[in-house]
């Protein structure tokens, strides 16, 4: 599969907006698109880029930054104990033979489930994480020794109940607020809003959203994913879900809503296991089907600032693939793999 390499704060050629037309800054916020978000996706997914190193279960929960000519990824991997890594590359095609870094041993330690953009405002690089929940920074991405220790940025979170631990945050800003979104495998999104001049100290909570069927936490899982769509005063907002009649955790999907406030309210867009945002009812494996269903991922952003932009005219999504059953017959011992859907 030959995959669209973007240029930061360059106008994009015909061949990728496909009929659409807009011009490109490195902040994304001189961008007028004229491509709309579907109603509905359907996705090419890419063969497996990145495997885990020997001796590691599966390598998952990836944070992508397009920076200065290259992926940047931070990336969970799990070899009994969870850890993670950080690597880089200037195309896709050699992702495999990117090295993998460890965070294990580093100042920050492991950056179990990251998400990494520069606020702009601080001039620094922000790694939001959990176990321990926590917030890094550093000026220099390609450092894995760079970054310093995590600093917590709750208060007031929703009460600590027992097999609820809280889960993937996600910060995503607008010219006020920044805005903290997580998951606790409950059936319910919850968020957290904070100034931009107090960022990023978060306090309180309330809930974005509930769905509770099946057993009360599957159609509303948990990998919330938000972005602001380039040249519209649109949100898109991702969830993981799996439908619990087919067995806990599997096969895993994204239903998505949008809104034009963080605030809301969130509007269903592709929200089912038959019209899913992405999921095997709407990707094609055209080299293969190595995974079953799609996981926990980000979008390849337009940027790589807080404002967390996404190009609708050219629209990629990088996902871990279950790429078959648990290599030590439990929870974390799943194979997963790293590969991309370019939407079709």
């Amino acid at each position: 599969m030959k995959f669209n390499k973007k240029v930061l704060g360059a106008v994009l050629t015909s061949v990728w907006l496909a009929g659409c037309t807009g011009t490109s800054s490195s902040d994304n916020r001189e961008i007028a698109k004229t491509c709309p978000l579907p109603s509905e996706f359907q996705w090419e997914a890419s063969s497996a880029l990145v495997s885990p190193n020997e001796g590691i279960f599966g390598i998952k929960d990836p944070s992508v930054v397009y920076y200065e000519d290259e992926y940047h990824i931070w990336a969970t991997i799990n070899d009994g104990n969870w850890k993670s890594v950080y690597f880089s590359f200037a195309d896709w095609q050699n992702a495999s033979k990117a090295v993998q870094q460890p965070m294990n041993g580093t100042k920050v330690g492991n950056t179990v489930a990251p998400q990494v953009f520069y606020y702009r405002p601080h001039n620094k690089w922000y790694n939001f994480t959990q176990w321990g929940r926590g917030y890094s920074t550093t000026s220099d991405i390609t450092d894995v020794n760079s970054w310093t220790a995590r600093k917590d940025f709750l208060q007031d979170g929703p009460p600590i109940e027992q097999g609820k631990p809280e889960l993937d945050y996600w910060v995503i800003c607008d010219d006020v607020n920044c805005h903290l979104f997580f998951s606790r495998d409950d059936g319910v999104l919850y968020k957290s809003k904070t100034s931009r001049e107090n960022f990023p100290n978060f306090v309180g909570y309330e809930v974005v959203m509930e769905d509770h069927r099946g057993n009360g936490n599957s159609f509303l899982f948990e990998a919330a994913n938000v972005y602001k769509v380039d040249g519209t005063d649109q949100y898109l907002l991702l969830v993981e879900a799996y439908n619990s009649e087919k067995g806990a955790y599997g096969p895993r999907y994204f239903r998505s809503w949008t809104a034009t406030d963080l605030d809301g309210p969130w509007t269903p867009q592709a929200d089912t296991e038959q019209n899913p945002f992405a999921g095997n009812a709407n990707v094609d494996w055209v080299e293969g089907k190595w995974a079953d269903g799609i996981s926990h991922g980000e979008m390849i952003r337009s940027g790589y600032d807080e404002y967390l932009t996404i190009d609708p005219c050219n629209l990629q999504f990088v996902f871990q693939g279950e790429s078959g059953p648990s290599l030590n017959g439990g929870y974390g011992g799943e194979p997963y793999k790293l590969g991309v859907l370019s939407l079709k």
